[in-house]
């Protein structure tokens, strides 16, 4: 009965060595037996010891060996024979050995669990019941019910509080183990983040991935405010295919985590009325967790991950996206920095245009392509006239206006694929790909033809590849026929 009672059950059977249970037991019970040698019915102490002994050679069998609970359940049994045999060899229910009973329950309750206790505190009220039945007084009295019960209630009580206690120890291990591993994961996240490429795409799209990663969602999504709507900057999972959707900020749950600064969490979307459904049911969000992305104290967009399922997020993904939420924000602001200081280590600050040395690197680029394809490439070099005079007469922000002017009426005439930069003070520079020595003089035409008439004017050379010549020698050869136009312009004017 007591077998099937343990092996019915789902009891888990925890770290424990028995052979120090069996040891306890015996070395305490043989230490004080003789102090009663008068009372001792040696034949069935020499049985007590037989058990014993069968009893360490069983353990040390079974420890080695992987068993089920209700296996293990036969070491605290056989300590109780074991001490039923001691009791009845030295003088009954006045032995003193009765207390010995606690300790295969206490370690019961702290090795195999409940529905273990359960089962030793049966055995133990029949190690205390039986002998009064079977062999009464006058070495088990009666009178001895009283202690049947006592010591049935105080076994039970004893197993069922060393069950507890392992059982909380087992649950702050099992938290312990939880949050290392949240931390492992969260230590992960912020390697791959601060090892992602330094641009904006690249940092968002590892933040994305660790949070579905690190929450188990279908979906995470960053969303950047752009005036009254939030953007889907960067997806992954399930929201992939809808990078780049806007949804209004009024309406979404989004936008209310942005506006208070809260993490907010939806369990079900079809009941939550801080939710826009539509937009829920199009990305095919059924709960979800919206986490606001923080940098001094100002928040620039909001973390989201969700399932296809209600009730999908539990505390601890809160939590993780919780720790998360500063990291990402942190990386953010170090990504838009370094993507700032990467646009105006390229760009001219003034004029917006590829500066000298990354429009020579588009140059070098085009090259390339120019020699792998046998396509024409050519390039115009343009000078404006008198900006000298300008700034000297009228001062350096006027100057900077008409260079502002300039840069803007060129651009508007060239086509996408046309490179437009400024390679000196009053120099700028075209790369046109695919283009021929004929289409590059009407190109160059239609530039000085763009500025107004009240601006200064600008000479124009071109110079298109010769499918020999570096970069240099091509740039060269357009300098010098900027120049001799500028001269005969020269020659003209004061003719």
């Amino acid at each position: 009965m007591l077998l099937v009672m343990v092996s019915g059950s789902a009891t888990r059977l925890r770290s424990g060595r028995p052979l120090i249970l069996v040891v306890g037991v015996a070395l305490l019970a043989f230490s004080t037996a003789r102090l009663w040698p008068a009372q001792t019915d040696l034949p069935m102490f020499e049985a007590a010891g037989g058990v014993a002994f069968s009893l360490l050679i069983l353990t040390t069998w079974l420890q080695r060996k992987h068993f089920p609970a209700w296996v293990m359940l036969l070491v605290p049994v056989g300590c109780d024979l074991f001490v039923a045999l001691l009791r009845q060899a030295q003088g009954g229910s006045n032995s003193g050995y009765s207390p010995l009973v606690l300790m295969p329950v206490v370690w019961t309750g702290l090795v195999l669990g409940r529905r273990a206790v359960l089962a030793i505190s049966a055995c133990t009220a029949l190690l205390f019941a039986l002998p009064i039945v079977v062999e009464g007084a006058p070495l088990y009295p009666s009178s001895g019910w009283r202690g049947v019960v006592l010591w049935s209630l105080v076994s039970l009580f004893v197993g069922l509080g060393a069950d507890r206690i392992m059982r909380a120890q087992e649950e702050q291990t099992e938290v312990a183990s939880v949050r290392a591993r949240e931390l492992d994961r969260l230590v992960e996240t912020q390697n791959a983040i601060a090892t992602s490429e330094f641009d904006l795409d690249a940092v968002l799209g590892t933040v994305v991935q660790e949070a579905s990663r690190l929450t188990g969602s279908d979906a995470a999504v960053v969303e950047i405010p752009d005036g009254d709507e939030l953007v889907y900057r960067a997806a992954s999972g399930t929201a992939e295919t809808f990078v780049g959707l806007r949804l209004p900020s009024a309406t979404a749950i989004s936008g209310l985590a942005m506006r208070t600064g809260e993490i907010l969490v939806c369990d079900d979307t079809e009941i939550d009325e801080r939710v826009d459904v539509e937009a829920c049911r199009r990305v095919g969000a059924r709960s979800l967790v919206v986490v606001p992305l923080r940098h001094d104290a100002q928040t620039s967009g909001v973390l989201k991950v969700y399932r296809a399922r209600k009730n999908a997020f539990r505390p601890e993904h809160v939590r993780v996206l919780t720790l998360l939420a500063d990291m990402i924000g942190s990386a953010l602001a170090r990504a838009e920095l370094l993507e700032k200081l990467h646009r105006l280590a390229l760009t001219d600050e003034l004029t917006g245009l590829a500066n000298r040395r990354s429009w020579h690197d588009h140059l070098e680029h085009a090259l390339a392509r120019a020699r792998r394809s046998a396509a024409p490439l050519s390039v115009v070099v343009l000078d404006l006239n008198g900006f000298k005079q300008v700034n000297d007469k009228q001062g350096h922000a006027a100057g900077d206006r008409l260079l502002h002017t300039v840069s803007a009426c060129w651009s508007s005439v060239l086509r996408d694929s046309d490179i437009l930069g400024r390679i000196g003070g009053d120099e700028f520079a075209v790369i046109l790909e695919q283009t021929d020595e004929p289409t590059a003089a009407r190109i160059a035409q239609r530039l000085d033809e763009s500025l107004p008439a009240e601006t200064v004017g600008a000479a124009s050379g071109t110079a298109t590849w010769n499918r020999r010549e570096d970069v240099e020698g091509l740039l060269s050869r357009a300098d010098a026929a900027m120049y001799e136009r500028k001269n005969e312009k020269a020659l003209v004017t004061r003719s």
